[in-house]
Protein backbone atom coordinates (compact mmCIF):
# COMPACT_ATOMS: atom_id res chain seq x y z
CA UNK A 1 0.00 0.00 0.00
CA UNK A 2 1.55 3.24 -0.66
CA UNK A 3 2.65 5.71 2.07
CA UNK A 4 -0.77 7.88 3.45
CA UNK A 5 1.59 10.68 3.79
CA UNK A 6 3.13 10.37 -0.22
CA UNK A 7 3.82 14.31 -1.18
CA UNK A 8 1.40 12.64 -4.42
CA UNK A 9 -1.35 13.20 -2.55
CA UNK A 10 -1.27 16.13 -2.00
CA UNK A 11 -0.73 17.27 -5.86
CA UNK A 12 -3.05 14.79 -7.30
CA UNK A 13 -6.16 14.98 -4.74
CA UNK A 14 -8.92 17.46 -5.30
CA UNK A 15 -9.18 17.58 -1.66
CA UNK A 16 -5.88 18.87 -1.15
CA UNK A 17 -4.59 20.46 -3.96
CA UNK A 18 -5.96 23.52 -6.10
CA UNK A 19 -4.32 22.12 -9.35
CA UNK A 20 -6.79 19.21 -9.04
CA UNK A 21 -9.35 21.16 -9.03
CA UNK A 22 -9.82 21.89 -12.50
CA UNK A 23 -10.61 18.63 -13.73
CA UNK A 24 -11.58 15.99 -11.20
CA UNK A 25 -14.72 15.70 -9.49
CA UNK A 26 -16.64 13.58 -7.06
CA UNK A 27 -19.93 12.27 -5.90
CA UNK A 28 -21.45 11.19 -2.63
CA UNK A 29 -22.75 8.27 -2.16
CA UNK A 30 -25.80 8.24 0.19
CA UNK A 31 -26.00 4.69 1.97
CA UNK A 32 -25.81 6.12 5.35
CA UNK A 33 -29.17 5.76 6.89
CA UNK A 34 -28.37 5.22 10.79
CA UNK A 35 -27.09 8.56 12.74
CA UNK A 36 -25.74 8.51 16.38
CA UNK A 37 -25.30 11.59 17.03
CA UNK A 38 -26.93 14.81 16.38
CA UNK A 39 -25.48 18.44 16.74
CA UNK A 40 -27.22 20.82 18.40
CA UNK A 41 -26.46 23.46 15.58
CA UNK A 42 -27.36 23.27 11.68
CA UNK A 43 -28.49 19.86 11.58
CA UNK A 44 -31.43 19.37 8.87
CA UNK A 45 -35.07 18.43 10.21
CA UNK A 46 -34.90 15.92 8.79
CA UNK A 47 -31.98 13.38 7.18
CA UNK A 48 -31.49 13.59 3.01
CA UNK A 49 -32.75 10.38 1.03
CA UNK A 50 -30.30 7.17 1.24
CA UNK A 51 -30.36 3.97 -1.49
CA UNK A 52 -29.61 0.67 -1.34
CA UNK A 53 -26.04 -0.35 -2.38
CA UNK A 54 -27.79 -2.04 -5.81
CA UNK A 55 -29.50 1.63 -6.72
CA UNK A 56 -26.05 3.30 -5.83
CA UNK A 57 -24.43 2.02 -8.24
CA UNK A 58 -26.82 2.21 -10.66
CA UNK A 59 -27.21 5.50 -10.07
CA UNK A 60 -23.16 5.47 -10.25
CA UNK A 61 -22.94 4.00 -13.50
CA UNK A 62 -25.76 6.53 -14.97
CA UNK A 63 -23.57 9.40 -13.10
CA UNK A 64 -20.44 8.23 -14.91
CA UNK A 65 -21.61 7.72 -18.25
CA UNK A 66 -23.26 11.03 -18.16
CA UNK A 67 -20.29 12.95 -17.69
CA UNK A 68 -18.63 10.91 -20.10
CA UNK A 69 -20.74 11.45 -22.66
CA UNK A 70 -20.25 15.27 -21.91
CA UNK A 71 -16.97 15.27 -22.13
CA UNK A 72 -17.25 13.82 -25.30
CA UNK A 73 -19.58 16.31 -26.17
CA UNK A 74 -18.08 19.37 -25.12
CA UNK A 75 -15.04 17.70 -27.43
CA UNK A 76 -12.43 18.95 -24.68
CA UNK A 77 -9.36 17.02 -23.50
CA UNK A 78 -8.78 16.84 -19.21
CA UNK A 79 -12.01 18.17 -18.94
CA UNK A 80 -13.62 17.78 -15.77
CA UNK A 81 -14.66 14.23 -14.88
CA UNK A 82 -15.91 11.89 -11.61
CA UNK A 83 -12.37 10.64 -10.16
CA UNK A 84 -13.81 10.15 -6.67
CA UNK A 85 -16.46 8.23 -4.64
CA UNK A 86 -17.15 9.34 -1.41
CA UNK A 87 -19.42 7.98 1.43
CA UNK A 88 -20.11 10.39 3.77
CA UNK A 89 -24.05 10.18 5.06
CA UNK A 90 -26.49 11.55 5.48
CA UNK A 91 -25.93 8.92 7.94
CA UNK A 92 -23.18 7.65 10.21
CA UNK A 93 -21.47 5.31 7.43
CA UNK A 94 -20.08 3.00 10.24
CA UNK A 95 -23.07 2.81 12.35
CA UNK A 96 -24.28 -0.02 10.13
CA UNK A 97 -21.15 -0.50 8.14
CA UNK A 98 -22.73 -3.35 6.53
CA UNK A 99 -24.34 -1.42 3.57
CA UNK A 100 -21.41 0.59 3.36
CA UNK A 101 -18.47 -1.79 3.04
CA UNK A 102 -21.02 -3.47 0.28
CA UNK A 103 -20.88 -0.68 -1.32
CA UNK A 104 -17.26 0.14 -1.12
CA UNK A 105 -16.73 -3.05 -2.17
CA UNK A 106 -18.46 -2.60 -5.46
CA UNK A 107 -17.31 0.04 -6.23
CA UNK A 108 -13.95 -0.82 -6.01
CA UNK A 109 -14.46 -3.54 -8.32
CA UNK A 110 -16.91 -2.14 -11.06
CA UNK A 111 -14.31 0.84 -10.80
CA UNK A 112 -11.03 0.42 -9.90
CA UNK A 113 -9.99 3.34 -11.22
CA UNK A 114 -11.91 6.07 -8.73
CA UNK A 115 -10.62 6.67 -5.59
CA UNK A 116 -12.43 5.57 -2.81
CA UNK A 117 -12.99 7.97 0.73
CA UNK A 118 -14.93 7.85 3.44
CA UNK A 119 -16.34 10.33 6.26
CA UNK A 120 -16.99 9.17 9.59
CA UNK A 121 -17.60 10.69 13.61
CA UNK A 122 -15.16 8.00 14.80
CA UNK A 123 -17.69 6.64 17.28
CA UNK A 124 -16.97 3.07 15.59
CA UNK A 125 -14.40 3.61 13.01
CA UNK A 126 -11.02 2.28 14.98
CA UNK A 127 -12.51 -1.25 14.83
CA UNK A 128 -13.00 -1.06 10.89
CA UNK A 129 -9.44 0.00 10.26
CA UNK A 130 -8.19 -2.90 8.70
CA UNK A 131 -10.83 -3.12 6.28
CA UNK A 132 -10.94 -0.19 4.86
CA UNK A 133 -7.23 0.13 4.68
CA UNK A 134 -7.43 -3.38 2.70
CA UNK A 135 -10.09 -1.46 0.05
CA UNK A 136 -7.19 1.12 -0.55
CA UNK A 137 -9.17 3.74 0.50
CA UNK A 138 -7.41 7.82 -0.60
CA UNK A 139 -8.04 9.08 2.84
CA UNK A 140 -10.58 8.92 5.71
CA UNK A 141 -12.58 12.17 6.87
CA UNK A 142 -12.68 12.20 11.01
CA UNK A 143 -15.29 14.56 12.21
CA UNK A 144 -13.54 16.59 15.45
CA UNK A 145 -15.35 19.47 16.69
CA UNK A 146 -13.52 19.31 20.31
CA UNK A 147 -11.16 17.50 22.02
CA UNK A 148 -12.88 18.95 25.78
CA UNK A 149 -15.76 16.63 26.70
CA UNK A 150 -17.27 19.78 28.43
CA UNK A 151 -17.35 21.85 24.69
CA UNK A 152 -18.33 18.13 22.99
CA UNK A 153 -21.72 18.70 25.70
CA UNK A 154 -22.14 22.52 24.41
CA UNK A 155 -21.78 21.25 20.96
CA UNK A 156 -24.19 18.16 20.64
CA UNK A 157 -27.83 17.50 21.49
CA UNK A 158 -27.24 13.45 21.91
CA UNK A 159 -24.68 10.24 21.07
CA UNK A 160 -25.83 6.94 20.92
CA UNK A 161 -22.69 4.91 20.42
CA UNK A 162 -24.51 1.81 20.48
CA UNK A 163 -28.35 1.30 20.59
CA UNK A 164 -29.63 3.46 23.50
CA UNK A 165 -28.56 7.21 24.29
CA UNK A 166 -26.07 7.72 26.78
CA UNK A 167 -26.23 11.03 29.58
CA UNK A 168 -24.82 13.52 27.31
CA UNK A 169 -21.43 14.02 29.82
CA UNK A 170 -20.41 10.17 29.87
CA UNK A 171 -21.28 10.20 26.08
CA UNK A 172 -19.08 13.40 25.10
CA UNK A 173 -16.03 12.07 27.41
CA UNK A 174 -16.75 8.37 24.90
CA UNK A 175 -16.97 10.63 21.78
CA UNK A 176 -13.49 12.37 22.22
CA UNK A 177 -11.86 9.04 23.43
CA UNK A 178 -13.31 6.43 20.10
CA UNK A 179 -12.45 9.11 18.14
CA UNK A 180 -8.85 9.91 19.37
CA UNK A 181 -8.53 5.77 19.31
CA UNK A 182 -9.92 6.08 15.84
CA UNK A 183 -7.46 8.25 14.31
CA UNK A 184 -4.91 6.37 15.71
CA UNK A 185 -6.02 2.96 14.33
CA UNK A 186 -6.79 4.50 10.38
CA UNK A 187 -3.20 5.79 10.56
CA UNK A 188 -1.80 2.87 11.84
CA UNK A 189 -3.31 0.90 9.03
CA UNK A 190 -1.82 2.90 6.17
CA UNK A 191 -4.50 5.48 5.71
CA UNK A 192 -4.62 8.70 5.14
CA UNK A 193 -6.27 10.83 7.87
CA UNK A 194 -8.21 14.21 7.30
CA UNK A 195 -9.60 15.36 10.10
CA UNK A 196 -12.21 18.37 9.52
CA UNK A 197 -13.47 20.91 12.49
CA UNK A 198 -16.94 22.89 12.36
CA UNK A 199 -15.57 26.25 14.13
CA UNK A 200 -18.56 28.14 15.98
CA UNK A 201 -17.71 31.51 16.84
CA UNK A 202 -17.82 31.96 20.89
CA UNK A 203 -17.82 28.45 21.19
CA UNK A 204 -15.11 26.25 20.09
CA UNK A 205 -12.94 29.12 17.85
CA UNK A 206 -10.62 28.97 20.81
CA UNK A 207 -10.23 25.43 20.64
CA UNK A 208 -8.92 24.97 17.59
CA UNK A 209 -5.53 25.25 18.61
CA UNK A 210 -6.10 22.77 21.40
CA UNK A 211 -7.86 20.32 18.30
CA UNK A 212 -4.59 20.95 15.84
CA UNK A 213 -2.41 19.85 18.59
CA UNK A 214 -4.40 16.76 19.43
CA UNK A 215 -5.00 15.43 16.56
CA UNK A 216 -1.25 15.79 15.43
CA UNK A 217 0.13 13.84 18.12
CA UNK A 218 -2.29 11.32 16.90
CA UNK A 219 -0.69 10.80 13.55
CA UNK A 220 -3.77 12.77 11.67
CA UNK A 221 -2.30 14.22 8.20
CA UNK A 222 -4.14 17.00 7.81
CA UNK A 223 -6.74 19.22 9.08
CA UNK A 224 -9.67 20.99 7.41
CA UNK A 225 -11.20 24.10 9.48
CA UNK A 226 -14.65 24.72 7.76
CA UNK A 227 -16.93 27.58 9.42
CA UNK A 228 -20.35 26.71 10.92
CA UNK A 229 -23.42 26.97 7.94
CA UNK A 230 -26.90 27.03 8.94
CA UNK A 231 -28.95 23.91 7.85
CA UNK A 232 -31.45 25.64 5.59
CA UNK A 233 -28.77 26.81 3.02
CA UNK A 234 -29.33 24.28 0.71
CA UNK A 235 -31.67 22.67 -2.40
CA UNK A 236 -34.58 22.18 -0.13
CA UNK A 237 -34.20 25.13 2.43
CA UNK A 238 -32.19 28.93 2.13
CA UNK A 239 -34.48 30.37 4.74
CA UNK A 240 -31.69 31.84 7.40
CA UNK A 241 -34.76 32.56 9.17
CA UNK A 242 -35.29 29.19 10.14
CA UNK A 243 -32.07 29.25 11.98
CA UNK A 244 -32.86 29.71 16.22
CA UNK A 245 -31.62 32.94 16.88
CA UNK A 246 -29.50 30.94 19.66
CA UNK A 247 -27.42 29.74 16.74
CA UNK A 248 -23.80 30.46 17.04
CA UNK A 249 -22.74 32.33 14.09
CA UNK A 250 -19.80 31.26 11.62
CA UNK A 251 -16.29 33.24 12.32
CA UNK A 252 -15.22 35.86 9.36
CA UNK A 253 -13.35 34.64 6.88
CA UNK A 254 -10.76 36.95 8.67
CA UNK A 255 -10.85 34.77 11.66
CA UNK A 256 -10.82 31.87 9.76
CA UNK A 257 -7.75 32.82 7.61
CA UNK A 258 -6.43 33.50 11.23
CA UNK A 259 -7.10 30.14 12.49
CA UNK A 260 -5.18 28.45 9.92
CA UNK A 261 -2.28 29.75 10.60
CA UNK A 262 -2.42 28.97 14.05
CA UNK A 263 -3.20 25.20 13.60
CA UNK A 264 -0.71 25.06 10.72
CA UNK A 265 2.21 24.99 13.13
CA UNK A 266 1.13 22.37 14.12
CA UNK A 267 -0.60 19.96 11.68
CA UNK A 268 -0.80 20.56 7.54
CA UNK A 269 -3.75 22.66 6.59
CA UNK A 270 -6.35 21.80 3.83
CA UNK A 271 -6.56 25.21 1.83
CA UNK A 272 -9.64 27.02 2.33
CA UNK A 273 -11.39 26.02 -0.63
CA UNK A 274 -14.96 26.29 -1.26
CA UNK A 275 -15.23 23.19 -1.78
CA UNK A 276 -13.34 19.73 -2.31
CA UNK A 277 -13.33 19.01 -6.29
CA UNK A 278 -15.50 20.26 -9.19
CA UNK A 279 -18.61 18.88 -9.73
CA UNK A 280 -19.70 17.74 -6.77
CA UNK A 281 -22.61 15.08 -6.94
CA UNK A 282 -24.96 14.56 -4.21
CA UNK A 283 -28.83 13.50 -4.14
CA UNK A 284 -29.58 16.84 -3.04
CA UNK A 285 -28.25 18.37 -6.10
CA UNK A 286 -28.56 15.56 -8.84
CA UNK A 287 -31.74 17.42 -9.97
CA UNK A 288 -34.31 19.67 -8.69
CA UNK A 289 -36.68 17.23 -10.48
CA UNK A 290 -37.01 13.29 -8.40
CA UNK A 291 -38.18 11.84 -11.06
CA UNK A 292 -35.13 12.21 -12.56
CA UNK A 293 -33.30 10.67 -9.59
CA UNK A 294 -32.39 7.38 -9.25
CA UNK A 295 -34.83 6.49 -5.84
CA UNK A 296 -37.87 6.42 -8.23
CA UNK A 297 -39.59 3.38 -10.38
CA UNK A 298 -41.15 4.46 -13.31
CA UNK A 299 -44.51 2.93 -14.96
CA UNK A 300 -43.76 -0.77 -16.77
CA UNK A 301 -46.23 -2.77 -18.66
CA UNK A 302 -49.91 -3.38 -16.69
CA UNK A 303 -48.28 -1.57 -13.55
CA UNK A 304 -48.55 2.32 -14.78
CA UNK A 305 -50.66 3.42 -11.20
CA UNK A 306 -49.48 4.45 -7.86
CA UNK A 307 -51.33 3.90 -4.59
CA UNK A 308 -51.26 6.60 -1.87
CA UNK A 309 -51.47 6.16 2.31
CA UNK A 310 -53.30 8.84 3.32
CA UNK A 311 -56.11 9.59 5.80
CA UNK A 312 -56.61 13.35 4.75
CA UNK A 313 -56.50 12.62 0.82
CA UNK A 314 -53.91 15.52 0.52
CA UNK A 315 -51.03 14.04 1.89
CA UNK A 316 -48.49 11.31 2.27
CA UNK A 317 -49.67 11.02 6.10
CA UNK A 318 -49.99 7.19 6.69
CA UNK A 319 -47.29 4.65 7.64
CA UNK A 320 -48.12 1.55 5.24
CA UNK A 321 -49.47 -0.93 7.57
CA UNK A 322 -52.37 1.46 9.13
CA UNK A 323 -53.63 2.50 5.53
CA UNK A 324 -57.19 0.95 5.18
CA UNK A 325 -57.23 2.07 2.12
CA UNK A 326 -55.27 3.60 -0.93
CA UNK A 327 -56.07 6.11 -3.46
CA UNK A 328 -55.20 5.19 -6.99
CA UNK A 329 -53.88 7.77 -8.87
CA UNK A 330 -52.42 7.05 -12.81
CA UNK A 331 -52.97 8.34 -16.59
CA UNK A 332 -56.39 9.65 -17.16
CA UNK A 333 -58.01 7.65 -20.18
CA UNK A 334 -58.66 10.92 -21.99
CA UNK A 335 -55.95 12.89 -21.91
CA UNK A 336 -52.98 10.29 -20.10
CA UNK A 337 -52.62 13.39 -17.21
CA UNK A 338 -52.01 11.28 -13.26
CA UNK A 339 -55.09 11.93 -11.58
CA UNK A 340 -56.86 10.17 -9.14
CA UNK A 341 -58.84 7.00 -10.34
CA UNK A 342 -60.70 5.99 -7.08
CA UNK A 343 -59.63 4.45 -3.98
CA UNK A 344 -59.11 0.22 -3.15
CA UNK A 345 -59.58 -1.28 0.44
CA UNK A 346 -56.29 -2.62 1.60
CA UNK A 347 -56.29 -6.21 3.35
CA UNK A 348 -56.84 -6.53 6.94
CA UNK A 349 -54.24 -6.57 9.10
CA UNK A 350 -52.60 -9.66 10.12
CA UNK A 351 -53.54 -11.62 13.57
CA UNK A 352 -52.23 -12.18 16.48
CA UNK A 353 -52.34 -16.05 15.85
CA UNK A 354 -50.77 -15.90 12.27
CA UNK A 355 -47.24 -17.51 11.80
CA UNK A 356 -44.20 -15.93 12.42
CA UNK A 357 -42.76 -14.17 9.22
CA UNK A 358 -46.32 -14.56 7.54
CA UNK A 359 -46.18 -12.18 4.13
CA UNK A 360 -50.27 -13.71 3.83
CA UNK A 361 -51.26 -9.07 4.36
CA UNK A 362 -48.56 -8.21 1.92
CA UNK A 363 -49.80 -10.70 -1.09
CA UNK A 364 -53.03 -9.74 -0.32
CA UNK A 365 -52.08 -6.26 -0.83
CA UNK A 366 -49.78 -7.10 -3.65
CA UNK A 367 -52.68 -8.71 -5.31
CA UNK A 368 -55.44 -5.46 -4.65
CA UNK A 369 -52.73 -3.28 -6.33
CA UNK A 370 -52.69 -5.26 -9.05
CA UNK A 371 -51.73 -2.48 -11.55
CA UNK A 372 -49.20 -0.19 -9.38
CA UNK A 373 -45.67 0.54 -9.66
CA UNK A 374 -45.74 2.51 -6.42
CA UNK A 375 -46.74 2.69 -3.11
CA UNK A 376 -46.13 6.29 -1.45
CA UNK A 377 -46.65 5.80 2.90
CA UNK A 378 -45.48 8.31 5.36
CA UNK A 379 -43.13 4.83 6.60
CA UNK A 380 -43.20 1.23 6.36
CA UNK A 381 -41.45 -1.65 7.86
CA UNK A 382 -38.28 -3.57 5.69
CA UNK A 383 -40.71 -6.96 5.72
CA UNK A 384 -43.14 -5.61 3.41
CA UNK A 385 -41.08 -3.45 1.81
CA UNK A 386 -38.74 -6.45 1.01
CA UNK A 387 -41.87 -8.61 0.04
CA UNK A 388 -43.78 -5.60 -2.50
CA UNK A 389 -40.73 -5.43 -4.38
CA UNK A 390 -40.42 -9.09 -5.45
CA UNK A 391 -44.22 -8.60 -6.46
CA UNK A 392 -42.68 -5.56 -8.87
CA UNK A 393 -43.86 -2.62 -6.21
CA UNK A 394 -41.72 -0.07 -4.90
CA UNK A 395 -42.61 1.41 -1.56
CA UNK A 396 -41.60 4.85 -1.16
CA UNK A 397 -41.65 6.44 2.01
CA UNK A 398 -41.77 10.42 3.34
CA UNK A 399 -44.41 12.81 4.36
CA UNK A 400 -45.30 14.56 0.86
CA UNK A 401 -47.97 16.79 -0.55
CA UNK A 402 -49.83 13.94 -2.48
CA UNK A 403 -50.10 15.78 -5.71
CA UNK A 404 -46.38 16.56 -5.81
CA UNK A 405 -45.19 13.61 -5.32
CA UNK A 406 -47.64 12.05 -7.78
CA UNK A 407 -46.59 15.09 -10.21
CA UNK A 408 -43.27 13.83 -9.84
CA UNK A 409 -43.59 10.39 -10.67
CA UNK A 410 -45.50 10.51 -13.46
CA UNK A 411 -42.65 12.83 -15.11
CA UNK A 412 -44.37 16.41 -13.59
CA UNK A 413 -41.84 17.54 -10.80
CA UNK A 414 -44.18 19.76 -9.52
CA UNK A 415 -42.78 22.34 -7.36
CA UNK A 416 -45.61 22.49 -4.92
CA UNK A 417 -44.13 18.76 -3.64
CA UNK A 418 -43.29 20.56 0.44
CA UNK A 419 -41.32 17.47 1.23
CA UNK A 420 -39.18 14.48 -0.56
CA UNK A 421 -39.92 10.85 -0.83
CA UNK A 422 -37.33 8.13 -1.05
CA UNK A 423 -37.15 4.41 -1.70
CA UNK A 424 -35.73 2.25 1.17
Amino acid sequence: MPDAASPSRFTSHPCFAAGARAHAGRIHLPVATRSNIRRRFGEPETPGRTLSPKEVLLWLDRVLAGTAANAAGEGKEGGVSISMVGITGPGEPLADPGPTFETLRAVRAAHPELALTLATNGLAAAEHAGELASLGLSHVTVLVDAVDPGLVEQLYAWIRPGLRTLPLPEASRLLVDAQAKAIRALREAGLFVKVNMTVYAGLNEEHVVDVANAVAALGADMLALTPFAPACCGPACCDPAQEAESSPKAPSPERMDELRALAGRFIAMMPAFDSCGQNIVGLENASPDLFLTPTLPMPSGARVNVAVASASGLDVDLHLGQAIRFLIFGPRESDGLPSLLGTREAPEPISSGSPAGTNTRWEALAETLYDCFAILAASAGAPPREFLATKGITVLTGEAEIQGAVDALFGGGKKGCKKRIKAN
